[in-house]
Parts: structure tokens; sequence; C-alpha cells
């Protein structure tokens, strides 16, 4: 196999098999001492990617078997009290009947309750417990961090007993309530009489009972919490995105887990996990070894992968620097990525391609609505054609051209501009700028556009490309830019995207001699020279000066039809 060797992935003739040895202090727990099982393929990569979930699912069953605590009677008792109150707390009163089915009704229910207590009142009497029982006891231990004691055991008794009268005293309960909804409930079992609701605490906030501190969970909250306003708040899609890592940071390794019991191993779990990764994977916090890439060549960029690594080793840091943790954990693991970030860098459109998306469809006559890249009669100027076309002519972000309402495109100001405001959600402190409007677009009929564009673009001028995920409108029009660039052939690859356009711009006005820091200016890059935070910058008659230079190169045939276009 070439690449990077897969730890626990053996080869037996010519297949692959894997193979995991338990560590010393659970192999009483398993009862053996390695696990080894083929991962039924003979293609490496197919191998190595499905030995990298088995080991990542492993090392997870194994971070569980160490927190799961031995169940004694006492906490036996406490975990049926919680989950009686957890049951009581639950209740909710039903809907109304009709009058004459009232007495019915009642009676009905009375005989269910009746029926249920001695049946649950047999099981408790000669301690042997129904499947329904033993089920719901399981479930109940597992979820407030203890192991489920063996069948026969003085813990195993407790427990079923335990849930049983619980469920019991609920049926009682429920019964009651039905009839008085004011009047306070007092348990006729003397186990659920008082301190139930502490012991609910007590029991669910597992954490704290094993250890005292902070989950892992709750760290995170306090992190999130400490970014949500202020000088050092997060915009919003990079918190969504943070946020979604820490859930996955969270599937991996508990949310109750005390963050003080996160160690190197788990870290490095952590980065293994992230370089395995589907790209564009749906987040299962159930079942996260699902999200993992069955191929090499689907996994998640590396360079994406890194930084949402840098997103985790970013928590750890901030709980050092609070005073949560005295040190971070696995400070030493590393997230290498190759040069290039392992995928070709976006590129700007050759003049030929360029030629080639202004004289498609969209521009020429398409097919119908739903076949824009087909060839037709129909021709409609919407957000899409406008997209791009402004795209090349301004060099903005799209982030930045579906922020903006139709004011602020200032048409009848001396000298034409696009008002890119503070207000709005911008990558940096550069992004506000004033950017000259370059006199194809008058050509082209930017003025006949504006006119004829519905009320809605008065406060989001490209009104027709709805909001994204989680309210983003640049996931949603990058799938119909990038979609459209890919139906008509110039798309073929992750090089060329919408953010082409500003590539390609600049490109432009470096062949029309426009100064570096005049064109840092127009598109909103940051002078990071000496004398690049001093004054207030060019005036916009000076970057007017420098736009009018710029050429892009479009052939003449072009540049007739999207004259011809032109709204009058």
């Amino acid at each position: 196999m070439s690449g990077r060797r897969v730890q626990h992935l053996v080869v037996r003739g010519k297949s692959f098999q894997v193979r995991l040895y338990v560590p010393v202090d659970l192999q009483s727990v398993l009862d053996r001492r390695e696990l080894r099982w083929s991962v039924r393929t003979r293609e490496p990569s197919v191998a190595k990617s499905r030995a990298l979930n088995a080991s990542l699912a492993f090392h997870r069953l194994c971070d569980k078997l160490r927190l799961m605590k031995k169940l004694s009677v006492d906490d036996a008792r406490e975990i049926a009290r919680a989950f009686y109150q957890k049951l009581a707390d639950s209740y909710q009163t039903p809907e109304p009947v009709h009058p004459a089915d009232q007495d019915w009704l009642d009676h009905t229910q009375e005989q269910i309750v009746e029926e249920m207590v001695l049946d649950l009142g047999r099981e408790i009497s000669n301690q042997v417990y129904s499947a329904p029982v033993v089920t719901t006891a399981r479930t109940v231990a597992g979820e407030a961090g203890y192991d489920f004691p063996s069948e026969g055991t003085e813990a195993f008794r407790a427990i079923c007993q335990g849930i049983a009268r619980a469920q019991v005293e609920h049926a009682r309960y429920t019964l009651f309530r039905q009839q008085d909804l004011l009047k306070p409930y007092e348990t006729q079992d003397e186990l659920f009489r008082g301190g139930a609701k502490a012991a609910s605490s007590s029991v669910l906030n597992v954490a704290e009972v094993i250890q005292g501190g902070l989950s892992l969970g709750e760290a995170i909250e306090k992190y999130v919490a400490a970014h949500a306003s202020g000088p050092n708040a997060w915009k919003p899609k990079t918190g969504e995105e943070k946020e979604r890592t820490f859930k996955m940071v969270q599937a991996l390794l508990g949310a109750n887990r005390p963050i003080k019991q996160i160690k190197t191993e788990h870290v490095r779990e952590l980065r293994d996990f992230l370089q395995a990764v589907k790209a564009k994977a749906k987040l299962n916090e159930s079942q996260p070894e699902k999200m993992l890439a069955k191929a090499e060549q689907d996994r998640l960029n590396p360079k994406t992968a890194a930084k949402y690594f840098g997103y985790v080793r970013a928590l750890l840091r901030w709980l050092v620097a609070e005073g949560y943790l005295e040190a971070e954990p696995g400070a030493t693991i590393k997230l290498a990525t190759p040069k290039g970030g392992g995928k070709k860098a976006v590129r700007p459109f050759s003049t030929d391609e360029l030629d080639q998306v202004f004289t498609s469809p969209l521009y020429a006559g398409f097919k119908s609505t739903n076949q824009r890249h087909l060839p037709g009669k129909m021709k409609r100027q919407d957000g899409i054609y406008w997209m791009l076309l402004l795209g090349l002519h301004t060099g903005m972000r799209s982030g930045e051209l579906l922020q903006l309402a139709k004011s602020d495109i200032r048409l009848n100001e001396e000298i034409p501009y696009i008002d890119i405001r503070g207000d709005l959600d911008l990558k940096t402190e550069a992004s506000v700028r004033q950017v000259p409007i370059h006199s194809n677009l008058f050509s082209y009929g930017l003025a006949g556009w504006l006119a004829a564009r519905p009320k809605q673009a008065e406060e989001r001028l490209f009104c027709e490309i709805k909001l994204g995920a989680a309210g983003h409108r640049t996931s949603a029009a990058s799938k119909k830019l990038n979609g459209y660039l890919a139906r008509i052939g110039v798309k073929k690859g992750r090089e060329l995207v919408f953010h082409s356009f500003r590539h390609a711009f600049i490109d432009a006005a470096r062949s029309s001699e426009v100064p570096d820091e005049r064109i840092r200016e127009i598109v909103g890059h940051k002078d990071t020279s000496i004398t690049g935070g001093y004054g207030q910058g060019a005036s916009l008659a000076a970057l007017m000066k420098e736009m009018t230079k710029i050429e892009f190169g479009l052939a003449e045939a072009t540049r007739t039809l999207l004259q011809g276009n032109a709204l009058k």
C-alpha cells in the first residue's frame, strides 16, 4: 500500500484484517486480549478507510467502558428516584372528552392502572422482571453513567425493583392528576417521598458525579457564550462552523466527559477523525462514524480539516487561559497539510472562458426557466444574470453583492459607485469601501435593470436568490452560480468558481497597469505595507480614474450582445 501506513491494518494473503489490542485495564471486561476481523475488501484505499473507522469506534467504546461506574444498591435507589421524578415532571393533561364518555374513560383507566400495578407487584415480589422492565433499567442506568450489573446480582435486583416501583408510583400519580390538577400528590411508596429532584440533578450530571468540574458540553457552552457578543464575537457563519465542529467533538468524546479527563490520545483521535471525514458530510451526532469517507479521495480537504482542528485547539487553549484546565492536552499533536492545501487553487477566468460565459444561453437566450443552460428564445435579466456581470466588473465577493440593498447602488452621484457599508457582515475591516462603477455596466443596462427591480429589492437587491442553510445567502447562491457555470461547460473542476471573477478583475486591473495599492482599495484587501496604516486612502475620484483604465478582454461580439440586451 502507498501513502501513510494505517495503524491496526494487517495484510493476510491478498486480503486485509483489522487487529486491535484490548487495553490491559479492559481485558477482564471484554474477556479477550485482542480483536481481529476481516475488512472484507482487497482494495487498499477502502481497507485503510475501514480500518480507521474501526479504530475510532473501538477507542470510543474503550472510553465509554472506562467512564462506566459499577452500580451499587445506593446508586440504584437514587437512579430510581430520579427516574420517577422525570416521569412525574413529564405528565401532560389529556385532551377533554365528552361528558357522556367521562365515566367510561375513568373506569377504563382505573382498570388499566390496577392491572399494571398487580403485574409489576408480582415481578417485585418474585424478583423476576419482564423484558420491558430490564430494558428500561439498562437504559436509565447507562444514561446515568453506570455499567449495567449482571443478572442475578444484588445490584441487578435493586435497579430493576427501583424502576418497577417507579412505574407503579407513576401510574398512581397519573390517575390522581386526571382527577385533580391542583392538589399536592403524596406518594404511596416511601422510596419516592422527598429529595427526588435533588437526586435527579445529581444523577443526570455525570461529570459532577465522576470527578467534579466542567463537562465537555458545559465547557463548550461557556466558550461559545464568551464569543457571542463584544469585541471577540465570531461572525455568524464562523460561529456556526465552529459550533458544528464542537458537536462532532462531543459526539466522539461524549458531552458528559469531564474536561480534566481529556488526554493526548483523545486529541489524536479527533485529529484522525477530521482527516477521515467525508467532504460535505451531514452531521450525525449519534453515529459519527457514518460521517467518514469510504475512499481517500472523498475526504474533507486537508486545509479544511486543519481549520476545524484549529477550532478544537483554540477551545482547549481558552480553557487553559480561563483556569478550567492546568495544561492543554495533546499540545504536540499536529495536523499536517500538503503544500497547496491538497487541491488546486481558485484561478481567474481566461478571456476565452469569459466570452463563453457571457455568450451562454443566460445572455443569448435560453430554452425555459428550468433549462437556462440550453439555447432558446427566452431572455430574462434576474439576479444571476447581473451577479456574474457585477462580479467581473467590480471584483466584489459574492457575500458582499448578496447583502446589497437597491439604495447601495449610487447611480445618480457625481461619481457613480457601490456603497459597501460597515453595518454589513463583511470579511475584514478593509471590506468597507466605495467601489466606482465601470462604464461597461452602464452600456450593458445597469440603470434599466435597477429601475425594473421588484419592490422586494429595496431591502435585498438580489431578492430572488433564496437564503441558504442557517440564513446564509452565499450557500444558495454558490449552488446556483457554480451550477450554471458547470452546465454550460466552463466549470470542470474546483479551480473555477464565482470567486474566479474576483481573480479575473484583479488580473485585468494589473494588465491595465492599475497600481497594486489602488487595486487593494477597490477590492477591499488590507494594505499591510508600512504606509498602509496612514491616511484615509485614495479618493473616490482617484479610484474611478483607475477603474476607467481596466479592459476585460471581452470579444467585440460578446460586448455587442450584452449591449443589445440592455433594458431601456
